[in-house]
């Protein structure tokens, strides 16, 4: 019954964490119908569609300085998931270098992998993932030097959704702990020590307490939101923030983030955040089930900047970017994509489409060069037809914004 969760266990995800928040796929490596699973075979083309690579890959992509983090299921098809291969494709080689294999394998949190230096770290987990017992969490560091990968520490019953930033050469990892809370830890990459540097008490069976639900730092501050839930059943989110010293600076009330999602914006206060980013008092909020959210904090609360729905996204980014952020509006017939600049606000708007206008996205990467990898798909919502998924690797420069 491996991959195949149960609504109990359905219910638990959706409530704490959830799966990835940018593609179908990633629901796929935790969640698998009955049927064969197989890799798929995408091609890369550059802004003027000329195809400049191929890949053969299972769910979502990591998009690097120089070169495409993927996962590849061995065999090619499979019944059921036991184990991965990792690969890098280069794209000025054109190679794919496999980094190894993940034996076990269940799922990985890609919303969070993090690149420090040359090294990429991202969270894997191995065996039942719906089972507390017989699932073990692993944080794997990529050399992206040597092209290999290897398992800097592992935990029983290690929650799969934990989440992680960078701050400078130190990893923050907020991790739920199976006994009840949560824990801010910090692993010094240079060092590979490692030290407890908060601790969050949860009460799981009288529902009560505080708990993280994200981590996300900038060039000056960490933040991290903490949700609290008293023995009344009120609940509040706060976005508390730190300097990279961790000494406090100030905490904000953000339970308004969800009040025009939902008729039951306390309930979406309790998922899991998938993505998160502060940057000069800008926010993006995206949770694991409708809330999105882009706006400014303005004398300790929040104010919108667009209305947005459950499919505005935020382009991932293993190395968050410094001056601006990018959006998007994925299964969108207008491919919109939104660059709000972190200095002045400036909220810029233009579309992309591939070689044939029905295509929509899926998925964004970007690096820290603004070049973009953009997954595009399409299906047609009565008759099923299907046109051949694309990648498109293009520069933020070749996007004429306005």
């Amino acid at each position: 019954m491996k991959k195949i969760i149960g609504l109990l266990g359905l219910a638990f995800i959706m409530i704490l964490c959830s799966c990835d928040d940018n593609s179908e796929n990633d629901f796929e490596q935790t969640i698998t119908a009955s049927t064969s699973i197989p890799n798929e075979t995408i091609s890369i083309y550059d802004i003027n569609n000329a195809k400049i690579g191929e890949i053969e890959r299972y769910g979502i992509l990591v998009l690097t300085d120089d070169s495409i983090i993927y996962n590849k299921i061995p065999t090619g098809s499979v019944d059921s998931i036991t184990e991965m291969d990792y690969y890098r494709y280069i794209f000025e080689t054109n190679e794919n270098i496999k980094l190894g294999t993940v034996k076990n394998w269940s799922y990985e949190a890609k919303y969070d992998t993090t690149v420090i230096g040359n090294s990429l770290y991202m969270m894997v987990t191995t065996g039942e993932i719906s089972d507390i017992e017989n699932r073990t969490l692993h944080l794997y560091k990529v050399d992206l030097i040597s092209n290999t990968m290897s398992v800097i520490f592992s935990e029983e019953g290690g929650f799969p959704y934990n989440t992680m930033t960078a701050v400078g050469n130190k990893l923050l990892m907020v991790r739920i702990i199976p006994t009840g809370g949560s824990e801010l830890e910090e692993y010094n990459t240079e060092t590979n020590e490692r030290k407890i540097l908060k601790k969050f008490d949860f009460d799981d069976k009288a529902n009560t307490g505080e708990a993280i639900r994200q981590i996300t730092s900038d060039e000056n501050t960490i933040s991290l939101l903490r949700l609290k839930i008293e023995s009344d059943g009120k609940l509040w989110l706060y976005l508390d923030v730190y300097d990279h010293d961790m000494s406090f600076l100030r905490s904000v009330d953000v339970s308004t983030i969800s009040s025009n999602s939902t008729d039951s914006p306390e309930s979406e206060l309790r998922q899991g955040v998938s993505n998160f980013v502060i940057a000069n008092d800008y926010i993006y909020y995206a949770n694991f089930s409708i809330t999105r959210f882009l706006g400014k904090i303005e004398n300790d609360s929040l104010r919108s900047i667009m209305d947005v729905n459950p499919e505005f996204e935020m382009s991932s980014e293993s190395v968050k970017s410094k001056s601006s952020g990018l959006f998007y509006q994925s299964f969108g017939k207008d491919n919109d994509l939104y660059l709000l600049n972190y200095t002045d606000g400036t909220l810029r708007k233009t579309t992309f489409n591939g070689d044939d206008e029905r295509y929509y996205f899926i998925n964004i990467s970007r690096n820290t060069n603004d070049n973009l990898l953009i997954t595009m798909k399409y299906k047609d919502p009565k008759t099923g037809e299907e046109l051949v998924p694309k990648l498109y690797y293009v520069n933020l420069s070749d996007l004429e914004f306005s």
